[in-house]
């Protein structure tokens, strides 16, 4: 089984490697419809009766959500929006014994990212509300028992491979390992892929000039005497430790008028040259990301930095 964290949206399916489940309204306790009235306080009933049967001690949030910490945490770094997310999980439901309705069990439906962690860029609105509303409650280093209301979870519909029943109460347990900032995501992608850094400019641009061509035209001369420029490049997102292609043309002008540091990185060139350009999202797509126009997902999520593998072919 894959995770099924999300909202159902516009985040690609290929950049998370997770599925899309339907959508859910985010819900406080004041706010809760009264038709479901009735299972929401019988989700919190089971919440409250499994937390004392394993000896859990937790808070309980305005919204339903019920923490508690299995392993604190000395670290000052917090998960925050607009981040990318390093952590690890299980999933469990929460059910009523029929022989003994006093007895509350959790049953794990999703162990995948247990051991190895899923890297998530951390969106508002995205994630299952209550997993969302818990990761920004956790530093690096935390372990969090997460119970959460099928409100702030699943809703009343069934989770697509039919392991979580609709309305169901869950349990997540969540290790946060890392929050990397954009800059944190580039410099440790940079240092592990072994380029060697021509220039950083003051707008976030990293430019890496990996075929010098001293004799060629520049960018720039050739594009003010109105010469067509005709380039090859690969565009990337930087995805966990790894980059994931969204893009690559012989033209160079898909997506050449949209990412402000492909064109910043494209005026350093001359023709003959090839550059990788890595850029923070500033630089890209931002907070508003690309949205494949056909299937309305994200080819770009937001806050994702970039690289473009570029060459400049000629100018006439």
């Amino acid at each position: 089984m894959f995770v099924q964290l999300f909202f159902m949206g516009k985040l690609q399916v290929l950049l998370v490697s997770v599925l899309l489940l339907g959508g859910l309204a985010s819900c406080k306790t004041q706010e809760v419809d009264p038709s479901v009235a009735t299972t929401y306080a019988a989700n919190i009933k089971d919440i409250s009766d499994y937390a004392t049967s394993k000896g859990l001690s937790g808070t309980s949030t305005s919204s339903g959500l019920f923490y508690a910490v299995t392993k604190a945490s000395s670290s000052t770094i917090a998960a925050n929006y607009g981040q990318e997310l390093e952590f690890t999980y299980t999933l469990s439901v929460l059910s009523r014994s029929t022989s003994n309705t006093a007895v509350v069990t959790a049953k794990k439906v999703d162990s995948t990212y247990a051991v190895n962690p899923t890297f998530v860029p951390f969106i508002k609105g995205a994630l299952k509300e209550g997993l969302q509303e818990g990761l920004l409650l956790m530093h690096e280093g935390n372990q969090f028992v997460l119970l959460m209301p099928s409100i702030l979870a699943y809703g009343d519909v069934k989770s697509s491979d039919g392991l979580v029943e609709a309305n169901s109460s869950v349990r997540f347990d969540v290790t946060l390992n890392r929050s990397r900032t954009e800059d944190q995501q580039m410099d440790e992608y940079i240092a592990a892929s072994g380029l060697s850094l021509t220039q950083q400019t003051n707008t976030g641009l990293r430019f890496f000039l990996t075929t010098p061509n001293a004799a060629g035209d520049s960018v720039k001369t050739a594009t003010s005497a109105g010469k067509v420029l005709t380039l090859k490049y690969v565009a990337k997102q930087l995805h966990a430790k790894t980059v994931v292609g969204f893009d690559s043309t012989s033209t160079g002008l898909n997506l050449y008028k949209d990412a402000a540091g492909f064109t910043e990185g494209l005026a350093k060139m001359r023709v003959g040259e090839k550059a990788t350009f890595i850029f923070p999202s500033s630089l890209g797509y931002s907070t508003k990301g690309l949205v494949d126009k056909s299937t309305g997902f994200y080819k770009v999520s937001p806050y994702a930095p970039l690289r473009y593998d570029v060459e400049v072919v000629s100018a006439k």
